[in-house]
């Protein structure tokens, strides 16, 4: 989840989408029980996933030693998940340590809670990197992988679950297989695969997904299909929006735009580590209004607290650069 030094445009749009991940883990209802929330998951995280998939020019990518890039996703974002999984299983579920197997199988198999990301977006690195040469050559092998991620997002993200195997849905986390079309996606457009659109043509496909996934929550005649259907509407024409919005984000924004570069300059730590204040802090069943103000609330000050650290490290950081002098 790092982002380019000089180019504040991704570091400012994951800033955003992070504001709306953690404040989605603020409320105390499920996705189906708060209006808000579920307008929420309709879109951000096939965002976040575009985004990182946006971010991959495969023309490097797809050539890139095995050796180089192991070590280059081990440092940016296994090591610091590795730890935090491990904490987080320490306090949320003791009984993962009861055993290796159970430990394994909680850790990469079916992730706690927030930690299924690095693990997903990692198998998908590996997937494209193994894939590359045949990718940036084929147009039927890009074709082919596109037709499988459509697949497992069909089989895995609806009612066509049925058709899988019980004891894949009981092992494997189904978003290993049903979100990967969203990291496909973001690397189609990055790398001319697939059109960049203009917010003229998928802002009116955004509007559509958000009329039509607040009609699936408000009305009782809605059927699964129906919000497998909303979902995926809201979440291509939000997705599609990423190169645009990443576009106009290298701007900074006033007042704000600083903070978001920091949040999204230390996006992995913030997700990882926001859960553990959410969790603790989510907001209570005091009626709607004030629980969103509540958790804007908790929202804006993991935030603030992460630039403050954030500021702290990188101060103590430059400190310890510094040349000794002598005498």
């Amino acid at each position: 989840m790092s982002s380019t030094q000089h180019d504040p445009g991704p570091d400012q749009l994951k800033g955003i989408l992070m504001v709306l991940v953690i404040f989605g883990h603020t409320f105390w209802q499920g996705v189906g029980e708060s209006w808000a929330k579920w307008m929420i998951y309709g879109f951000h995280m096939p965002m976040f996933l575009f985004l990182s998939g946006y971010m991959i020019s495969m023309a490097r990518f797809g050539t890139r030693p095995w050796g180089e890039l192991l070590r280059h996703y081990w440092k940016r974002m296994i090591a610091a998940w590795l730890v935090v999984s491990v904490l987080w299983l320490a306090v949320q579920e003791p009984d993962a340590f009861d055993s290796v197997r159970s430990f394994v199988e909680v850790l990469l198999l079916r992730p706690s809670f927030h930690l299924w990301y690095v693990p997903m977006l990692f198998l998908s690195v590996l997937l494209l990197r193994l894939l590359g040469p045949a990718l940036n050559r084929s147009v039927a092998a890009r074709a082919a992988l596109g037709l499988a991620a459509v697949a497992g997002a069909l089989l895995f993200q609806t009612p066509l679950k049925e058709l899988v195997p019980q004891v894949v849905l009981d092992n494997v986390d189904a978003r290993y297989a049903g979100y990967f079309v969203w990291i496909l996606l973001g690397v189609a457009v990055r790398n001319g695969w697939f059109p960049r659109l203009a917010l003229a043509w998928v802002l009116p496909v955004v509007a559509v997904g958000l009329v039509a996934r607040s009609w699936v929550y408000t009305s009782d005649a809605a059927g699964p299909w129906w919000s497998v259907a909303a979902f995926t509407v809201l979440s291509i024409g939000a997705s599609l929006c990423v190169p645009a919005l990443r576009d106009a984000l290298r701007t900074p924004l006033p007042i704000v735009g600083e903070g978001l570069r920091t949040v999204g300059q230390y996006s992995l730590y913030v997700y990882l580590l926001h859960p553990f204040v959410t969790d603790a802090l989510q907001t209570p069943e005091i009626g709607w209004a004030r629980s969103m103000a509540l958790g804007a609330a908790v929202t804006v000050a993991i935030l603030v607290a992460s630039c403050v650290v954030a500021g702290v490290l990188e101060r103590v950081g430059v400190w310890r650069r510094r040349p000794r002098r002598l005498g």
